[in-house]
């Protein structure tokens, strides 16, 4: 396994930070159409990025998706999530992270049905170039989340796989352990960030380690799955900024790094 960590900054002083910090990769986030577009515009910063601090871009994804509306695929939509996942092999990631959103004006059975042609479209895309595309467990304008959704689209698709983060698991109340086990072979890419409850109530996303989530079976689950593949620190909480922030992330790094045997 190795750690690394999400880093939007995709300039050399970014990729720079994550050397300095000790991580061994990039993994790059896009949140909307227009960032997703800056990306696949800037892909030769980011080669000369790699090529200038030796740091590698383990996995390229989008979220907060807006794929499906009035009942059908969106076509021009379509094009841009193929054109990032080009720039993710592009720029050597193993990984494409991505969901797709739930659109209310058509049934659930629809939904599934455009969900199967989405992913399908970029496993086939995918395939000759040994990246993995993997649907992420964040519901943020995500339907495809947990094991009812799983068992129909990655059982629809043996080239699908899971980006798989504790924490979202973690903060809907379901068995985050449980889940991990049970899908552990079709995870792709991790995230690692904390979670803390008190009581019922969310608190923060702390720096993993420094929360509730259980770590050490985490690990014991990953190991048990055969899992080997890349780590990625999450900064992620309203209160972890600035040079707390960038403790935040040494201090997962030497935690989580505890774990790494191998």
């Amino acid at each position: 396994m190795r750690l690394g960590r999400i880093q939007n900054d995709y300039t050399v002083p970014g990729f720079e930070l994550v050397k300095a910090q000790g991580l061994s990769f990039v993994e790059i986030c896009r949140n909307s159409e227009e960032e997703a577009l800056d990306l696949i515009a800037k892909k030769d910063t980011v080669k000369d990025a790699i090529a200038r601090t030796g740091i590698p871009v383990s996995c390229v994804g989008r979220w907060n998706h807006d794929v499906q509306a009035e009942g059908k695929l969106d076509a021009e939509r379509m094009k841009s999530y193929v054109a990032l996942l080009d720039t993710a092999i592009e720029l050597g990631a193993k990984t494409f992270v991505c969901g797709i959103n739930y659109d209310e004006s058509i049934s659930l059975y629809k939904n599934y049905v455009n969900a199967v042609e989405f992913f399908g479209t970029l496993t086939d895309r995918a395939k000759a170039s040994g990246i993995k595309v993997a649907i992420q467990n964040c519901d943020w304008n995500n339907f495809v989340v947990t094991d009812a959704q799983w068992k129909i689209i990655l059982g629809e698709n043996p080239d699908l796989y899971i980006k798989y983060d504790p924490s979202h698991a973690f903060n809907r109340g379901e068995n985050y352990l449980a889940l991990l086990s049970d899908w552990g072979e079709r995870v792709a890419h991790m995230h690692v960030k904390g979670g803390v409850h008190a009581g019922r109530r969310y608190v923060d996303d702390p720096p993993a380690g420094m929360d509730d989530i259980n770590w050490p079976s985490v690990f014991a689950i990953l190991y048990a799955r055969g899992y080997n593949g890349d780590l990625s620190i999450e900064p992620h909480s309203a209160t972890w900024h600035g040079k707390l922030g960038d403790a935040g992330v040494k201090f997962t790094r030497d935690y989580i790094n505890g774990f790494i045997l191998e």
